[in-house]
């Protein structure tokens, strides 16, 4: 069924009060006559000049659809979204902010609180039926409300300037452009690649549980596990992807890259095959980049893993096909050179952490859990073992790594120390003050 008509009744509404917001400018703005009884006369009085009119409408016009938008959005709070069906036509013609408190009244219904969202949150509480509960789940959730959800969302996306967090769903089946994708921060150019795989219900393997995150639920995989549509698969694979998904995740890699200034990147290794790296393009790559980057030259040969960190990463690429019979030959001289370079670029980062004081600004940029491998390496250095797995895999596959059951903190010399404290402190920085877009 369909829902109220506001769109309709805000064209009506909106027309009354341009009506009467004309005749106050009007009124405003007209010389002021005052009849003096006693002379008969009329003083001058200077007119409001036409700029100032102008821009005395556009600020009442605007007051004038701040209301009508606040008179039809109520009208929605009556709907029955978890038994009926909205009209996409209706919500396609609304507003992207009206768009989005509508979507906030259907979760606010829950209690849902906003908090990556302050002015759909700011709005809810300015409702009288809101009572926002901390422990909403999208359990909660009827079949058609998140059908009416998927509506209003897309209708949404319709009206982004540029593709946005949440948005990749939509595209599945729609080759995309770098242009189309615009600037994003680092933490959201990483929700819109995985988001293709989400759809499917890909997994983000936990990284590294430390003291931070004693669960070792990665931040991506939590943002995952708290939208409606998204429901994990442990048998998904990377070969579910079309061959469009496939493209579109090429674009988004090489668009990411330019965005945030790289001149490589992690899934964009195919484009070096042929192409000669240099020092430059390997400045503000993290440890674990480069040796991502340096490992994905082989992998994109067929190379097999039996470090299961690399093995658990490459599996996920859409792009990978293990190959028994691989050898190194088949890598080019521009990739051997490539590789070379990359080693030396990892050697120099690997012992700065020790010659010399990380700057604090060294690290910006870095997600809290590259900083928190950064950290472990200094003590791995010393040899220390760590529990978790995959933590332990990925240092022991290091050619440098050699565990020492005797590992002691006091190893550490002072400028080492100092060094993890830095760390440290980013990651607390860095991961209360990562939030990834809503979408």
């Amino acid at each position: 069924m369909p829902g109220p008509r506001p769109v309709a009744h805000s064209t009506t509404l909106l027309t009354l009060h341009f009506s009467y917001w004309n005749r106050r400018i009007v009124a405003v703005c007209r010389p002021r006559v005052e009849l003096n009884q006693s002379k008969r006369s009329m003083p001058y009085q200077r007119p409001v000049p036409v700029r100032v009119r102008s821009l005395l409408g556009v600020v009442l016009l605007a007051v004038a659809i701040s209301r009508v938008s606040a008179q039809t959005l109520p009208s929605w709070e009556h709907f029955d979204f978890a038994h009926k069906r909205v009209d996409s036509a209706a919500v396609e013609k609304m507003s992207l902010q009206d768009l989005r408190f509508l979507r906030g009244i259907v979760f606010g219904k829950h209690g849902r609180p906003f908090a990556d969202e302050k002015d759909v949150q700011a709005y809810l509480k300015t409702r009288p039926w809101f009572h926002a509960d901390a422990t909403f789940k999208n359990t909660r959730l009827s079949a058609a409300e998140k059908a009416n959800i998927d509506v209003i969302r897309l209708a949404e996306a319709h009206k982004h300037a540029h593709i946005e967090t949440g948005d990749m769903r939509y595209y599945r089946n729609r080759v995309i452009t770098s242009a189309m994708l615009g600037h994003h921060t680092a933490a959201d150019w990483e929700v819109i690649g995985a988001e293709i795989g989400a759809v499917h219900g890909q997994r983000f393997a936990p990284e590294d549980p430390d003291d931070f995150d004693p669960d070792g639920n990665d931040e991506l995989q939590k943002y995952f596990n708290e939208r409606y549509w998204y429901h994990g698969r442990s048998d998904y694979s990377a070969k579910e992807l079309s061959s469009i998904e496939r493209a579109n995740l090429d674009t988004i890699a090489v668009a990411r890259m330019r965005d945030l200034g790289y001149g490589v990147a992690p899934g964009v290794m195919y484009l070096f095959q042929a192409t000669a790296l240099t020092d430059s393009m390997l400045r503000g790559l993290s440890l674990y980049d480069l040796r991502v980057i340096r490992n994905e030259v082989y992998a994109r040969h067929g190379r097999r893993f039996e470090t299961p960190w690399l093995r658990a990463y490459f599996k996920d690429e859409a792009w990978y096909t293990p190959r028994p019979e691989f050898t190194i030959a088949e890598l080019s001289e521009v990739e051997k050179n490539n590789i070379k370079l990359i080693q030396a670029a990892e050697a120099r980062r690997h012992e700065a952490l020790s010659a010399r004081e990380i700057d604090g600004r060294e690290l910006e940029g870095l997600f809290p859990e590259d900083a928190r491998r950064l950290r472990n390496e200094i003590f791995a250095r010393h040899g220390r073992k760590f529990k978790d797995p995959i933590l332990q895999s990925y240092f022991a596959s290091q050619d440098w790594y050699h565990a020492d059951p005797k590992f002691d903190l006091k190893s550490l010399t002072a400028t080492e120390k100092k060094n993890v404290a830095t760390i440290q402190a980013y990651e607390v920085r860095a991961k209360d003050g990562q939030r990834f877009t809503s979408g």
